[in-house]
């Protein structure tokens, strides 16, 4: 995972879009196509590979995002490890517990709409059964089946839009050894090569929703002829913004790697959110969200006009971690109840947020996501629309007494003395017609969730100066 998130933050702020995504309303064509995922809103991310193998650790020391400053399955670079010796992992890979059932009834569980799964990652290892290398997960371990296919159609069969990662730049197996960091353009042959499994994973796996490109943005030009080739063989996929091509290629912005957007966003956005500090496995971080912490980073992605694709990084063996299976159906028994206040909405009308939360919508209906509850009422100000009524998601047969000025545009909504959800509580309200929002209202946005990742890089400075063997000694002798 990596991105060219500054330059993205930039262009929003100045009301831009990034180098190469359309324009959102200018092609009602384009408009149908993203329909789906903007309806979906909540989507499965899962890095998954050789790297898996290791675990974040390679002779002796600990190169996960917790100890070393770098995720688990960026080891091959990191760990300077070669490609004769990497690509042994291969004969290692056999992770006879996998069913693509379980993981798509889990992704479907927790209310997800898309899956989207590393098909190639930067160590250049091919998850399907490609014809355009032997290196593949299919020809090079024990395994022999194709997971990209497995999970293509049991996505199909349970509903889920299937979509794939490639990273179609960074290939520390295929492209030049000597030029790990890719500081040259890829030569005619590796364009070739990704021009080839493009192909492949565009004709043999059924329609896709997304093909989630990542890195690479130095080189336009060949980047748009990737995009080209996805709308030429499949037009109804969409490509994700890190493709940086030329204008018309990508279909949507990302933000950066677990940020939240900082406030409410124009066009279409989609977040990439870990349950932990890494993206591939790690059998030695423990560092999990809570329940409590994911569902609040989940709403207030919603109410800024965003996506969130939630990372799953699977064990070797095809097993998701316990704490992952407990996230999923966490989300999942929250979803069972407020789903109604994310799929299909859009960032709230405000551009703030309040002490309590913050508000997603729909054309005749305000959700008040409340993170931080107060028993004397639920207060905001800006609205001038009438509201006909308001009720819990928990309780939808029972109103809630308003208060409101619709002059001074001040409402307040009277509740019960205790939330009725301990993480994120949702309040609906029926307003006449769409929001009026007062042109003088203003504020600021209180809830930011980039405190814990500060925190978490200020200790990987701490483990750094001690020295990575220091470190790993003493974990293990705790």
């Amino acid at each position: 995972m990596t991105n060219n998130f500054v330059r993205r933050e930039f262009l929003k702020l100045a009301g831009l879009s990034a180098v190469g995504l359309r324009s959102a309303g200018a092609d009602p064509a384009r408009d149908e196509r993203m329909a789906w995922w903007r309806e979906a809103r909540f989507g499965m991310f899962i890095h998954w590979g050789l790297y898996s193998v290791l675990g974040g650790e390679w002779k002796g020391f600990d190169y996960g995002k917790e100890m070393g400053g770098s995720s688990a399955e960026w080891i091959m670079l990191r760990a300077g490890i070669s490609r004769e010796e990497y690509a042994t992992l291969a004969k290692q890979f056999n992770p006879v517990k996998f069913k693509a059932q379980e993981w798509v009834g889990l992704a479907k569980e927790a209310g997800m709409k898309y899956m989207v799964i590393t098909s190639k990652h930067h160590d250049g290892f091919s998850m399907f059964g490609s014809k355009m290398t032997k290196y593949n997960i299919v020809d090079a371990t024990p395994f022999r089946r194709d997971v990209i296919k497995e999970l293509a159609q049991e996505c199909r069969r349970q509903g889920l839009r299937f979509g794939v990662y490639y990273s179609h730049c960074r290939d520390w197996y295929n492209r030049d050894p000597q030029d790990r960091n890719n500081e040259i353009p890829p030569p005619p042959q590796y364009v070739s090569f990704v021009k080839g499994q493009l192909r492949e994973l565009l004709t043999n796996y059924g329609p896709l929703g997304v093909i989630w490109f990542d890195t690479g943005d130095k080189y336009a030009d060949i980047n748009t002829e990737y995009g080209r080739l996805v709308q030429q063989l499949q037009p109804q996929c969409l490509i994700s913004g890190r493709l940086q091509g030329r204008e018309g290629v990508s279909d949507y912005q990302q933000e950066g790697d677990r940020r939240i957007p900082a406030k409410r966003v124009n066009g279409d956005v989609e977040t990439p959110m870990t349950l932990r500090d890494n993206w591939g496995y790690d059998r030695d971080e423990n560092n999990w969200k809570s329940d409590k912490d994911i569902l609040q980073r989940f709403t207030l992605t919603a109410c800024r006009g965003a996506n969130m694709l939630l990372n799953m990084g699977p064990q070797p063996d095809g097993l998701l971690a316990p704490q992952e299976i407990s996230s999923l159906k966490a989300i999942g028994r929250w979803m069972k109840v407020n789903s109604e206040a994310i799929y299909g909405t859009t960032a709230g009308p405000f551009d703030y947020d309040f002490e309590w939360g913050s508000i997603s919508q729909k054309p005749d209906r305000l959700y008040l996501h409340v993170l931080k509850w107060n028993p004397s009422g639920i207060a905001f100000h800006g609205l001038k629309s009438k509201i006909n009524r308001a009720w819990l998601l928990t309780d939808t047969r029972n109103s809630l007494a308003i208060e409101q000025d619709t002059a001074k545009g001040l409402v307040k909504v009277n509740v019960p003395a205790k939330a009725p959800d301990e993480n994120v509580s949702v309040i609906a309200l029926e307003i006449a017609g769409k929001p009026v929002v007062d042109e003088k209202a203003a504020g600021t946005y209180h809830w930011s969730k980039d405190v814990d990742i500060r925190l978490n890089q200020e200790k990987i400075a701490k483990q750094k100066a001690m020295g990575w063997r220091q470190v790993l000694r003493d974990k293990k002798n705790k």
